[in-house]
């Protein structure tokens, strides 16, 4: 049976800051076209009334890697489980991403694009990411070294 001090939580810093970094990231504007209403985030997918939900499960993954991160300092598990939260946010955030890019005007594709007026939503994205990916990666090394280093448990 684990003891109390196991169940307890012990965020890894880095990895529980990163995923919260990417989460509001992702939940503000990223960037938005001049002359129109319009705006383009994780959440203006995700509130699409036609088709948007499949956008949720960057939420979902990023919602596995804060719950993750606050055990990950402890737990081996809990750090790879983080990693893996991460990534997959990553994965469906380029499809975020492209499928935003892909309402760009083809005539002056490349133009409109330079001039496309950014928001602070996807650097914060990409940051958060960044650190969550690096926290985790620490993470797990920590719990590794530290697994090598106890002694085995049946011995003596």
């Amino acid at each position: 049976m684990e003891s109390d001090e196991s169940l307890r939580p012990a965020p890894d810093a880095a990895l529980l800051g990163g995923s919260l970094l990417a989460v509001l990231g992702y939940l503000v504007p990223w960037f938005h076209q001049d002359g129109y209403s319009w705006s383009y985030s994780g959440w203006a997918y995700a509130s699409l009334s036609s088709g948007g939900g499949w956008t949720l499960l960057t939420l979902a993954f990023l919602a596995v890697a804060v719950v993750a991160s606050l055990w990950a300092a402890r737990s081996l598990t809990a750090a790879m489980w983080a990693v893996v939260g991460t990534v997959g946010a990553g994965v469906f955030t380029l499809a975020v991403v492209a499928a935003s890019f892909s309402h760009v005007s083809e005539g002056s594709a490349l133009n409109y694009l330079a001039s496309m007026p950014f928001g602070f939503g996807l650097p914060l994205l990409a940051a958060g990411l960044g650190l969550a990916l690096a926290g985790g990666c620490r993470a797990i090394a920590v719990a590794v070294v530290r697994a090598a280093r106890e002694p085995a448990q049946n011995d003596g």
